[in-house]
């Protein structure tokens, strides 16, 4: 057994139209983007730590811990040892969503004790005529898993990929 060697924790907000003020956003805005990892049993070489905040349990976390026997576990990333040990990261597409993705997106490659952090967006409306909004933080780790490797670090990089989702320009 090799042992937890990737660690990855995905918060995600999720809000509807109703949520779109600017009030909202204030709101929105304060919540956390990083937390504390619950204990693991170190079976696995990927541990993903799964935070959902949803307008529609008042933003309250909920969460999940899943491991993976391998690299290939985990759905919504290519993820991809390097001959040198490092572990290139790419997310798959989006196809149901705003801003459309239709092929991978090359996240990074993450050599042993690297971190990384990822900011998306996306507005997806699924079966309905109404829209969905979700905004990502993904932290990535190539190191053994601790309870505060999230909380305040400084990643060894970031890419930040939030476009405007209601039709604005961006104004960053």
């Amino acid at each position: 057994m090799i042992g937890v060697v990737l660690v990855i924790q995905r918060v995600r907000i999720v809000w509807t139209g109703r949520g779109r003020g600017a009030a909202e956003a204030t709101v929105r805005g304060r919540l956390p983007k990083s937390f504390p990892l619950p204990d693991s049993d170190g079976n696995g070489q990927v541990l993903v730590h799964e935070v959902w905040m949803r307008e529609a349990d008042g933003y309250v976390p909920s969460e999940e811990l899943h491991t993976h026997s391998d690299l290939s576990g985990v759905d919504w990333l290519g993820l991809k040892r390097e001959p040198s040990g490092a572990i290139r990261i790419e997310r798959h597409p989006v196809w149901a969503s705003y801003p459309v993705t239709r092929r991978a997106i090359h996240l990074g490659t993450l050599a042993p004790g690297q971190s990384a952090r990822y900011r998306a967006n996306f507005r997806l409306s699924g079966y309905s005529m109404t829209w969905t909004y979700y905004d990502w933080t993904v932290s990535f780790a190539h190191e053994a898993p601790q309870n505060t490797m999230f909380l305040g670090r400084r990643h060894s990089y970031e890419r930040d990929d939030r476009v405007s989702l209601y039709g604005n320009p961006s104004r960053r």
